[in-house]
């Protein structure tokens, strides 16, 4: 009887252990790419830069060297800190989008009752807009970067709502959607286990 009781929380156990090594595993896979086309691609480096250009209506040539010199490391900074940004939000909105698979996943694994799988499923609810409110996070954090340059962080504030969106929708979709329907249509209408 231990052996039996054993096996499934070794399982469970087991299953968080590569859910966890998935999730880094991932992280570092974003991180990597996303430092690579930062480092090698001028396109891609130049939509966090913007197009912030020193001031030309100063006397001296050297004010006009130390001003451009200011700017160029304003940009530099405020490019690599959008950068971090889009980097943090998207691997935010993939763990919140594994976490929200995982969480469906078990629910439709269960062999409780459906009537419990119901409220729980509706008490799942939160992991569905997770994905969309890291990408509200990202749109914030690029509008507070953006009063250091205002043309460099557009491309946070679209892209990260626009996959929080995606994420948000495919959840629904997806994995939300189809395991309601499956629960609804097995209960009965008074919302009982029907006989079997």
């Amino acid at each position: 009887m231990n052996k039996t009781t054993q096996t499934p929380e070794s399982g469970a156990g087991h299953s968080g252990l590569i859910y966890n090594i998935v999730i880094i595993a991932l992280s570092i896979v974003i991180i990597l790419i996303l430092s690579f086309l930062y480092r090698k691609n001028d396109f891609f480096r130049s939509l966090f830069e913007g197009n912030v250009t020193a001031p030309t209506q100063i006397a001296s040539e050297n004010d006009i060297r130390e001003a451009a010199k200011n700017v160029e490391s304003i940009n530099r900074t405020a490019a690599h800190l959008s950068f971090f940004i889009l980097v943090f939000i998207l691997i935010l909105q993939a763990v919140a989008f594994m976490t929200a698979a995982k969480v469906f996943a078990g629910l439709k694994r269960s062999t409780e009752a459906v009537s419990i799988r119901l409220k729980k499923l509706e008490n799942a609810d939160l992991f569905l807009d997770l994905p969309l409110y890291f990408g509200l996070l990202g749109t914030v954090a690029s509008f507070i970067v953006m009063s250091f340059n205002p043309n460099i962080s557009r491309l946070i504030a679209y892209s990260s709502t626009l996959v929080g969106i995606i994420f948000s929708v495919i959840l629904r979709l997806v994995f939300q959607y189809p395991l309601k329907q499956a629960l609804i249509t097995a209960a009965e209408p008074n919302g009982k286990e029907p006989k079997q």
